[in-house]
């Protein structure tokens, strides 16, 4: 076992792209306030260029569905069997898990039963699964950290000390220049800009990708001055992407790092749901939910999700703000029919612009992740007395 005492240590665990945007914006701010902290744990290329050794990549743990998992059992179950050697030998002061519910469920139990403080960091969609999860997690872990100030209620009421300091991505989710200028230097002669968010995991882009592009094809016979943008996400390669454009006629430019900007000049947006969502909602780019896994998980998640919708910003506003096109209703010429349906109306884009800001001002002021870290170096300094 190595001897800690008097170096703080942190061990993060995100399983996916945006937990690894998460993760990194903490530690960047923990270590302005610890510069000799010792940070390892299982993230992305964020994190690591963050300052965190990882043991793991996230990459081995973006699975999504029952199914999916089922398929990959094997292997998570080494990687847990990795972090639980890690932990009963070098003893952090805590453990900061970072959503991906089930493997974290799982890094919780092992964590509190070495005595590990353990603080879950945008906790697990309870309001979406079965509610009677929070109260398994509340029992795991040592305290929660919500995103959405409507979670403080579903964690306090079953036991769980909990805060609130915002939304990471207020501040952050932002082009990185003038929209105007970017909008000359992407959008050309284009009457209308439409960008595609097909989402970050390999699944996503099986599922989804394909059914956006017939949704474009629909919607250039329509609107002929019509361009599209891909913007493609850093856990995602070309070679996955590519055989899907295959052939297709399609006034379309791939984007890569530019998902901000691309999200920022669009008049609309075709976006997976997911974080991708909630930062179209942040710029305030009027948008179409989607989203497709296999027919099984499909199927099964009829089932065990509970909320009313799917999309972030229609679960924030508690109504629908945008449309969603999920299961039975992912069919090109519906979502193309959706998209026409706000493309072709001002009042209906001006009304969903409003309708996103009431959103974006719900999730508090920009520095969250400051915060947090802020939070988490006054925890570790009262686990060191």
């Amino acid at each position: 076992m190595s001897d800690n005492k008097g170096l703080r240590r942190i061990f993060f665990l995100a399983g996916e792209q945006s937990g690894d945007l998460h993760g990194s914006l903490v530690i960047k701010h923990l270590r302005q306030i610890f510069p000799e902290i010792k940070i390892d744990g299982i993230g992305g290329p964020m994190m690591q260029a963050a300052g965190m050794n990882c043991i793991h990549s996230s990459d081995e743990l973006a699975v999504i569905g029952f199914v999916e998992v089922l398929k990959n059992i094997r292997h998570l179950y080494c990687i847990l069997n990795d972090v639980r050697r890690w932990l009963t030998a070098e003893r952090p002061d805590m453990v900061v898990l970072i959503d991906y519910p089930g493997f974290n469920q799982r890094i919780a139990e092992i964590a509190r039963s070495l005595n590990i403080h353990v603080l879950y960091y945008i906790c697990p969609q309870v309001w979406a699964w079965h509610a009677s999860r929070v109260k398994k997690i509340t029992e795991l872990i040592n305290e929660a950290v919500v995103v959405f100030p409507f979670e403080v209620d579903i964690w306090a009421k079953a036991g769980a000390t909990v805060n609130w300091f915002g939304h990471p991505l207020v501040g952050v989710a932002m082009p990185s220049g003038d929209p105007e200028d970017l909008k000359r230097t992407l959008q050309g002669a284009a009457g209308s800009l439409i960008s595609l968010l097909p989402g970050s995991r390999t699944q996503e882009i099986h599922y989804i990708l394909p059914v956006l592009l017939d949704a474009a094809e629909i919607i250039l016979k329509q609107r002929p001055d019509t361009r599209f943008l891909l913007p493609v996400a850093g856990t995602i390669d070309d070679s996955l992407v590519l055989p899907h454009l295959k052939g297709r006629d399609l006034p379309l430019t791939m984007l890569r790092g530019q998902t901000y900007d691309a999200i920022a000049v669009s008049d609309l947006c075709l976006v997976a749901s997911g974080t991708a969502t909630l930062e179209t909602a942040i710029i305030g780019t009027p948008m179409v939910v989607v989203y497709k896994v296999n027919w099984l998980t499909s199927l099964i998640s009829k089932f065990v999700i509970q909320a009313e919708h799917i999309g972030l910003p229609n679960v924030i506003a508690g109504r629908r703000i945008v449309p969603e096109f999920i299961r039975g209703d992912f069919k090109p010429s519906l979502i193309a029919a959706g998209a026409l349906d706000i493309l072709n109306s001002p009042e209906k884009q001006t009304k969903m612009r409003e309708e996103l800001d009431l959103v974006k001002k719900s999730l508090g002021e920009p520095g969250a992740s400051s915060r947090v870290a802020a939070h988490i170096a006054a925890r570790i300094q009262e686990l060191h007395r």
